[in-house]
Protein backbone atom coordinates (compact mmCIF):
# COMPACT_ATOMS: atom_id res chain seq x y z
CA UNK A 1 0.00 0.00 0.00
CA UNK A 2 1.50 3.12 -1.19
CA UNK A 3 1.61 6.79 1.04
CA UNK A 4 -1.05 8.61 -1.59
CA UNK A 5 -3.20 5.79 -1.84
CA UNK A 6 -3.17 5.55 1.83
CA UNK A 7 -3.47 8.98 2.25
CA UNK A 8 -6.66 8.74 0.33
CA UNK A 9 -8.57 6.43 1.93
CA UNK A 10 -8.03 8.21 5.21
CA UNK A 11 -9.28 11.04 3.73
CA UNK A 12 -12.06 8.64 2.56
CA UNK A 13 -12.28 7.45 6.36
CA UNK A 14 -12.43 10.57 7.77
CA UNK A 15 -15.15 11.62 5.50
CA UNK A 16 -17.45 8.31 6.13
CA UNK A 17 -17.40 8.58 9.87
CA UNK A 18 -19.32 11.46 9.64
CA UNK A 19 -22.28 10.10 7.43
CA UNK A 20 -25.17 9.18 9.75
CA UNK A 21 -25.94 5.94 9.32
CA UNK A 22 -22.77 4.31 7.11
CA UNK A 23 -20.34 6.18 9.63
CA UNK A 24 -21.94 4.83 12.62
CA UNK A 25 -21.77 1.01 10.77
CA UNK A 26 -18.31 1.07 9.95
CA UNK A 27 -17.37 3.15 13.32
CA UNK A 28 -18.68 0.12 15.48
CA UNK A 29 -15.69 -2.29 14.79
CA UNK A 30 -13.69 0.04 16.75
CA UNK A 31 -16.10 -0.26 19.63
CA UNK A 32 -16.26 -4.10 19.34
CA UNK A 33 -12.17 -4.07 19.42
CA UNK A 34 -12.13 -1.69 22.39
CA UNK A 35 -14.50 -4.41 24.49
CA UNK A 36 -12.86 -7.44 23.06
CA UNK A 37 -9.78 -5.26 24.49
CA UNK A 38 -11.44 -5.11 28.18
CA UNK A 39 -12.20 -9.15 27.39
CA UNK A 40 -9.25 -10.47 26.97
CA UNK A 41 -7.36 -8.37 29.76
CA UNK A 42 -9.84 -9.60 32.04
CA UNK A 43 -9.75 -13.09 30.81
CA UNK A 44 -5.87 -13.36 30.91
CA UNK A 45 -5.67 -12.12 34.65
CA UNK A 46 -8.07 -14.72 35.67
CA UNK A 47 -11.98 -13.19 35.94
CA UNK A 48 -14.64 -13.70 33.62
CA UNK A 49 -16.89 -12.23 30.92
CA UNK A 50 -20.48 -11.95 31.20
CA UNK A 51 -21.35 -10.38 27.82
CA UNK A 52 -20.43 -7.38 25.72
CA UNK A 53 -23.07 -4.74 24.53
CA UNK A 54 -22.73 -2.64 21.32
CA UNK A 55 -25.53 0.08 20.89
CA UNK A 56 -26.44 2.42 17.55
CA UNK A 57 -25.03 5.38 19.36
CA UNK A 58 -21.12 3.52 18.48
CA UNK A 59 -20.87 2.90 22.69
CA UNK A 60 -20.22 -0.28 24.00
CA UNK A 61 -20.43 -1.84 26.95
CA UNK A 62 -18.43 -5.38 28.89
CA UNK A 63 -19.62 -7.09 31.63
CA UNK A 64 -16.70 -8.59 33.37
CA UNK A 65 -15.38 -10.20 37.21
CA UNK A 66 -12.10 -9.54 38.90
CA UNK A 67 -10.14 -11.69 40.31
CA UNK A 68 -8.34 -8.64 42.00
CA UNK A 69 -7.72 -4.93 42.39
CA UNK A 70 -5.18 -5.24 39.93
CA UNK A 71 -7.22 -7.22 36.92
CA UNK A 72 -9.79 -4.64 37.45
CA UNK A 73 -7.27 -1.51 36.97
CA UNK A 74 -5.67 -3.89 33.92
CA UNK A 75 -9.17 -4.46 32.41
CA UNK A 76 -10.50 -0.97 32.73
CA UNK A 77 -7.18 0.20 30.97
CA UNK A 78 -6.60 -2.14 28.02
CA UNK A 79 -10.08 -1.40 25.62
CA UNK A 80 -8.17 1.65 24.23
CA UNK A 81 -4.88 0.73 23.74
CA UNK A 82 -6.53 -2.70 22.77
CA UNK A 83 -8.11 -0.78 19.79
CA UNK A 84 -4.96 1.69 18.41
CA UNK A 85 -2.94 -1.66 18.17
CA UNK A 86 -5.52 -3.73 16.17
CA UNK A 87 -5.72 -0.34 13.90
CA UNK A 88 -1.97 -0.53 13.51
CA UNK A 89 -1.65 -4.01 13.19
CA UNK A 90 -4.43 -3.55 9.95
CA UNK A 91 -2.03 -1.31 8.32
CA UNK A 92 0.95 -3.05 8.99
CA UNK A 93 -0.73 -6.01 7.39
CA UNK A 94 -1.81 -3.98 4.22
CA UNK A 95 1.93 -2.82 4.10
CA UNK A 96 3.07 -5.94 4.01
CA UNK A 97 0.83 -7.11 1.39
CA UNK A 98 -1.64 -9.71 4.15
CA UNK A 99 -4.86 -8.82 2.50
CA UNK A 100 -5.82 -12.59 2.92
CA UNK A 101 -5.40 -12.26 6.69
CA UNK A 102 -6.95 -9.74 7.43
CA UNK A 103 -10.16 -10.65 6.30
CA UNK A 104 -9.23 -14.05 8.39
CA UNK A 105 -8.85 -11.76 11.16
CA UNK A 106 -11.94 -9.88 10.75
CA UNK A 107 -13.91 -13.28 10.30
CA UNK A 108 -12.49 -14.39 13.26
CA UNK A 109 -13.17 -11.45 15.46
CA UNK A 110 -16.79 -10.91 14.30
CA UNK A 111 -17.59 -14.98 13.98
CA UNK A 112 -16.10 -15.16 18.02
CA UNK A 113 -18.35 -11.90 19.20
CA UNK A 114 -21.47 -13.55 17.90
CA UNK A 115 -20.33 -16.88 19.77
CA UNK A 116 -19.15 -15.95 23.21
CA UNK A 117 -19.57 -12.29 23.79
CA UNK A 118 -22.06 -10.24 22.37
CA UNK A 119 -25.45 -10.68 23.82
CA UNK A 120 -27.62 -7.91 22.71
CA UNK A 121 -30.22 -7.92 19.93
CA UNK A 122 -28.80 -4.69 18.08
CA UNK A 123 -25.26 -5.77 18.62
CA UNK A 124 -25.87 -9.47 17.26
CA UNK A 125 -27.75 -7.91 13.99
CA UNK A 126 -24.91 -5.49 13.42
CA UNK A 127 -22.67 -8.64 13.75
CA UNK A 128 -24.40 -10.50 11.33
CA UNK A 129 -24.90 -7.57 8.89
CA UNK A 130 -21.16 -6.80 9.16
CA UNK A 131 -19.98 -10.32 8.68
CA UNK A 132 -22.21 -11.11 5.76
CA UNK A 133 -21.07 -7.71 3.97
CA UNK A 134 -17.19 -8.31 4.71
CA UNK A 135 -18.12 -12.11 3.26
CA UNK A 136 -19.92 -10.71 0.18
CA UNK A 137 -16.73 -8.57 -0.82
CA UNK A 138 -14.55 -11.33 0.20
CA UNK A 139 -16.31 -14.30 -1.93
CA UNK A 140 -17.60 -11.86 -5.40
CA UNK A 141 -16.05 -8.73 -5.58
CA UNK A 142 -13.19 -8.41 -7.94
CA UNK A 143 -9.44 -8.14 -6.29
CA UNK A 144 -9.43 -4.82 -6.67
CA UNK A 145 -12.70 -4.30 -4.61
CA UNK A 146 -11.58 -6.79 -2.10
CA UNK A 147 -8.48 -4.73 -1.22
CA UNK A 148 -10.36 -0.74 -1.04
CA UNK A 149 -12.07 -2.30 1.17
CA UNK A 150 -10.45 -3.67 3.78
CA UNK A 151 -8.21 -0.44 3.32
CA UNK A 152 -10.89 1.42 4.11
CA UNK A 153 -11.52 -0.44 7.20
CA UNK A 154 -8.01 -0.63 8.60
CA UNK A 155 -8.64 3.67 7.93
CA UNK A 156 -11.28 3.82 9.83
CA UNK A 157 -10.36 1.70 12.36
CA UNK A 158 -7.07 4.12 12.33
CA UNK A 159 -9.39 7.11 12.65
CA UNK A 160 -11.61 6.27 14.52
CA UNK A 161 -9.03 4.66 17.65
CA UNK A 162 -7.86 8.41 17.23
CA UNK A 163 -10.91 10.21 17.41
CA UNK A 164 -12.33 7.94 20.18
CA UNK A 165 -9.18 8.96 22.62
CA UNK A 166 -9.09 12.34 21.54
CA UNK A 167 -13.01 12.27 22.82
CA UNK A 168 -11.83 10.47 26.13
CA UNK A 169 -9.68 12.95 26.83
CA UNK A 170 -12.24 15.81 26.39
CA UNK A 171 -14.56 14.11 28.47
CA UNK A 172 -12.01 13.69 31.23
CA UNK A 173 -10.94 17.31 31.01
CA UNK A 174 -14.87 18.77 30.88
CA UNK A 175 -16.61 16.05 32.73
CA UNK A 176 -14.05 14.45 34.93
CA UNK A 177 -16.77 12.15 36.63
CA UNK A 178 -18.33 11.17 33.41
CA UNK A 179 -15.35 10.35 31.44
CA UNK A 180 -15.71 6.29 30.85
CA UNK A 181 -12.86 3.96 31.25
CA UNK A 182 -11.08 7.11 32.69
CA UNK A 183 -13.26 8.08 35.48
CA UNK A 184 -13.31 3.95 36.10
CA UNK A 185 -9.29 3.79 36.42
CA UNK A 186 -10.15 7.23 38.83
CA UNK A 187 -11.91 5.52 40.91
CA UNK A 188 -9.51 2.13 40.94
CA UNK A 189 -6.53 4.04 41.33
CA UNK A 190 -6.76 7.15 42.55
CA UNK A 191 -5.22 9.19 39.65
CA UNK A 192 -7.14 11.76 38.14
CA UNK A 193 -9.27 10.79 35.35
CA UNK A 194 -7.42 13.21 33.28
CA UNK A 195 -3.95 12.17 33.30
CA UNK A 196 -5.97 8.74 32.30
CA UNK A 197 -7.71 10.54 29.81
CA UNK A 198 -4.31 12.07 27.98
CA UNK A 199 -2.30 8.80 28.48
CA UNK A 200 -5.27 7.34 26.17
CA UNK A 201 -4.85 10.08 23.83
CA UNK A 202 -1.07 9.97 23.61
CA UNK A 203 -1.12 6.19 23.07
CA UNK A 204 -3.62 6.74 20.18
CA UNK A 205 -1.16 9.49 18.50
CA UNK A 206 1.60 6.71 18.87
CA UNK A 207 -0.06 3.95 17.23
CA UNK A 208 -2.61 5.71 14.98
CA UNK A 209 -0.05 8.40 13.23
CA UNK A 210 3.22 7.83 14.58
CA UNK A 211 3.89 4.64 13.87
CA UNK A 212 1.96 4.24 10.00
CA UNK A 213 4.00 7.49 9.04
CA UNK A 214 7.25 5.74 9.59
CA UNK A 215 5.94 2.28 8.29
CA UNK A 216 4.98 3.66 4.98
CA UNK A 217 7.77 6.16 4.86
CA UNK A 218 9.58 3.06 4.75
Amino acid sequence: MEAGREIIFIIAAVLLIYIPVAGKYFRLLNTLLHEIGHVLASLVCGGGIYQVRLFWDTSGAAYTTYSHRLAAIITSLAGYPFASVSAFAAYWGLRHGYTEWLYGGLFAVLGASMVLWVRNWFGFIWLAAFLAGTMAVYLYASETIQQAYVSLVAAVLLVESVRSSWVILFLSIKFPKNAGDASTLKKSTGISSRIWGLLFFLQALYFGIYLPGKLFAG
